[in-house]
């Protein structure tokens, strides 16, 4: 798996996130526009109700000069702590009448247009909104300009506005968490399905040549990938046992020719030639043997729940390779925890299994070595000698099929891949602790209660 892989739920949940704040953005912002908008045209609206009120305190007197009647007014208009001021100008952009609160503004500032307009000024420390109307009074045409301080304490307006901002955020930011966690939920919820699917193709060693990705819960977009494995698996599967039942043909028609090579070489008169002969055809006969039996484990389902004295089967064992092994000018002793260990398994696989480290111990342990094999009462069965030892580098690859680490030697390299299977049979594994001058391998059965 590389580096840039990344998890599927961390994805989905990453770019929800992001979705989720643009959406909290978009709507925040949204909503601000909305709120702003309305609190102007209230504004526009409330200044265009002092200005119309203005219009119509404007008269003129009997001297036909413009005259303000305050009583026909708003008394916000007029009240200095109202935050209004008004300024009513001619064309010339004279000022005619004012507001006892002094507007801000400059005049240069207020537009004069033919039509009402609302504006909206700021100061160094106050936010102004304003509007100015034309208003034709008898032949005379003004302006009058209405004033609004939107920092005055009487306008709550803005006050609201932020405030409703500031609690929805408020209110909005948990639960657009509990969005998220809710999500997290979701997906996980709907991943399960993948989760199961990719445990059942995590094994401890490979992959049982029946598995199959058949969970009907796998979601829709899924199932082409789980069909494309099953289809794959389909064809390793068939291919590994062409493979396999190949080799176990070919080893067992070899038998009959290496017998009757077997029997010609009888006839040979040099016995020197003769002794060779026999050796080298006894050693392909044993591969062909072993062969075979990595077949017959690969393809027959063991019985492995059977009763078995790993005492017995060690004192056979040992007493079966005393002879080779006192030949090679080395000893061997079993040492037993006990008179009889039962565990479950199958006999004649773990006695083959022991064989072969037997046979591994007395070909790579060295002259005048000793061989001991033991028997604890935990159902650990180990043999041990005290020979040049493993490197580690090669602890891996011992276990592998045909893997010497001399070509030159007469082993098939079968053997140790012969007893890594038989543990997998019996659901344990061989461990291997090596260095010079002591080399030590051990299974570990299921204990069997006595009965």
């Amino acid at each position: 798996m590389t580096s840039q892989s990344r998890s599927l739920m961390a994805q989905i949940l990453r770019w929800h996130a992001i979705a989720v704040l643009i959406t909290a953005i978009a709507v925040a912002g949204s909503v601000y526009l909305f709120l702003d908008t309305t609190a102007a045209r209230i504004q526009h609206q409330t200044l265009h109700v002092h200005a119309q009120a203005l219009r119509q305190a404007l008269s003129h007197d009997g001297t036909g000069r413009l005259r303000l009647t305050q009583d026909n007014t708003s008394a916000a208009v007029f009240a200095p702590s109202a935050g209004f001021s008004f300024r009513i100008l001619d064309q010339r952009g004279t000022v005619l009448f004012q507001s006892a609160s002094k507007m801000v503004l400059p005049t240069a500032d207020i537009p004069l247009e033919d039509e009402e307009s609302f504006f909206r000024r700021q100061s160094r420390r106050t936010f102004y909104a304003g509007t100015s109307s034309p208003a034709q009074v008898g032949n005379e045409r003004v302006w009058i300009a209405v004033l609004q301080n939107l920092t005055h304490p009487d306008y709550i307006l803005d006050d609201l506005l932020a405030q409703f901002l500031l609690y929805g955020m408020a209110i909005v930011a948990p639960l657009l968490l509990l969005l998220l966690a809710i999500d997290v939920l979701i997906i996980r919820r709907a991943v399960l399905p993948l989760r199961r699917a990719s445990a059942s193709l995590e094994t401890a060693e490979g992959v049982p040549l029946d598995l199959r990705l058949h969970d009907e819960r796998l979601p829709a977009e899924v199932r082409p990938l789980a069909l494309a494995v099953n289809a794959l698996l389909e064809r390793l599967t068939s291919s590994y046992r062409m493979q396999r039942d190949f080799i176990a043909d070919a080893a067992h028609e070899l038998r009959t020719p290496i017998a009757v090579a077997r029997l010609r070489v009888e006839a040979v008169d040099d016995a020197a030639l003769r002794a060779r002969l026999c050796s080298d055809l006894d050693a392909l006969g044993r591969i062909v043997e072993q062969v075979l039996e990595l077949a017959e484990l690969e393809t027959v389902a063991l019985d492995t729940a059977a009763s078995v004295d790993l005492v017995q089967i060690a004192t056979d064992g040992v007493a079966s390779i005393a002879p080779l092994a006192f030949r090679s000018d080395k000893s061997i002793a079993l040492s037993p925890g006990a008179d009889s260990v039962m565990v479950a398994g199958h006999a004649a696989w773990i006695a083959k299994a022991l064989g072969c480290l037997l046979e591994n111990a007395v070909k790579h342990s060295g002259t005048s070595s000793r061989i001991d094999v033991s028997v604890g009462t935990d159902g650990t069965l180990a043999v041990c000698d005290d020979g040049p030892g493993i490197r580690e580098q090669d602890h891996a690859a011992i276990f592998h099929r045909f893997w010497k680490r001399d070509r030159s030697a007469g082993s098939s390299g079968l053997g140790l891949a012969i007893v890594a299977q038989v543990a997998e049979a019996h659901a344990t594994q061989v461990t291997l602790t090596s260095h010079p001058g002591h080399t030590r391998f051990a299974i570990a059965f299921r204990l069997r209660p006595v009965s």
